[in-house]
């Protein structure tokens, strides 16, 4: 029989997830897992009030999941759902419940949505527009575009690097702090590398600034200022563009060019293989040629 904690026995569920938000700051959880803890909270204890975790049972939960998808996309909805079941699990783990109400609850299923990629052509044509201007914004803009591609960074990823991530000599990019805070070496292809060169060359030195791209005044750039100009870029170029359409085109690129998937995972920074299988979907009928050229039965002599 499961112990409980007494004096936390008539915790609410303002308290559980006041608590249970302390204790992801302690475990060094970034700032938008904590947020997700937050929103959940307020859509649960909206729709229970503030109720003791003592009354709150399986059903309640469920009637909480119907009313989320009623009001927001499968998506939005099994956030939130994962959100408020990662607090309960914790308060369980803890001590403060007799039973998780959340251990036979599921989140919604979330339709497959397979991401959008530009295709060679439409790449090609912003990297056309990237050079156009004067040297210091070609430069910086040419070599982010492909850093996206040829590195397949996050944005955040991306305005993160600095001077010392950097090894020319080498072609390598040490990706520091991606996702679930893991570092990473990603491989630069000729291009993107003597695209960097003519960069760094342009941005010059910025005294105590590190920021690989920086700003026309020296800024590092900031996340918003580098959609900005893949704004400005993709207009030019007549393409919706997103950071990540980017990354996804040039995981998409490395496939079709028969690129290995478990190199591609580690390029990306996936934890597993499954998640980058999707780019071997995403590649189509180019796959089907690269297995003609590579086919290992045809390549028998028999």
């Amino acid at each position: 029989m499961r112990t409980l904690v007494s004096s936390r026995s008539e915790w609410t569920l303002g308290d559980l997830f006041r608590a249970a938000e302390l204790e992801g700051r302690a475990a060094g959880k970034r700032p938008r897992t904590l947020e997700k803890y937050r929103l959940a909270c307020e859509s649960l204890q909206s729709f229970l009030g503030d109720l003791p975790l003592s009354q709150i049972r399986s059903g309640d939960l469920r009637r909480w999941v119907l009313h989320l998808l009623e009001r927001y996309s499968p998506t939005t909805a099994s956030i939130l759902v994962r959100s408020a079941r990662a607090c309960f699990n914790w308060a369980y783990q803890e001590g403060l419940l007799a039973e998780n109400p959340f251990a036979r609850v599921k989140p919604p299923k979330v339709p497959k949505a397979w991401p959008k990629v530009l295709s060679p052509e439409e790449l090609a044509e912003l990297l056309r527009v990237a050079k156009r201007g004067s040297a210091f914004f070609a430069a910086r803009n040419y070599c982010m575009l492909l850093t996206f591609i040829d590195g397949m960074l996050r944005l955040g990823e991306l305005c993160r690097l600095e001077l010392r991530d950097v090894s020319l000599e080498s072609r390598l990019i040490r990706v520091r702090e991606g996702k679930m805070g893991k570092d990473r070496v990603v491989p630069m292809g000729r291009r993107l590398a003597r695209a960097m060169r003519d960069w760094l060359r342009a941005r010059g030195y910025v005294p105590g600034v590190e920021a690989v791209f920086t700003t026309r005044k020296g800024d590092p750039m900031e996340p918003r200022n580098v959609q900005q100009v893949l704004y400005r870029l993709g207009a030019k170029a007549g393409v919706k563009v997103s950071p990540h359409m980017l990354r996804h085109s040039g995981a998409t690129l490395f496939i079709r060019n028969g690129g290995n998937v478990f190199a591609l995972q580690r390029i990306l920074g996936h934890s597993t293989v499954t998640v980058t299988q999707i780019y071997v979907h995403l590649s189509g009928a180019a796959l089907l040629e690269a297995h003609r050229r590579a086919s290992p039965g045809d390549s028998l002599e028999i």
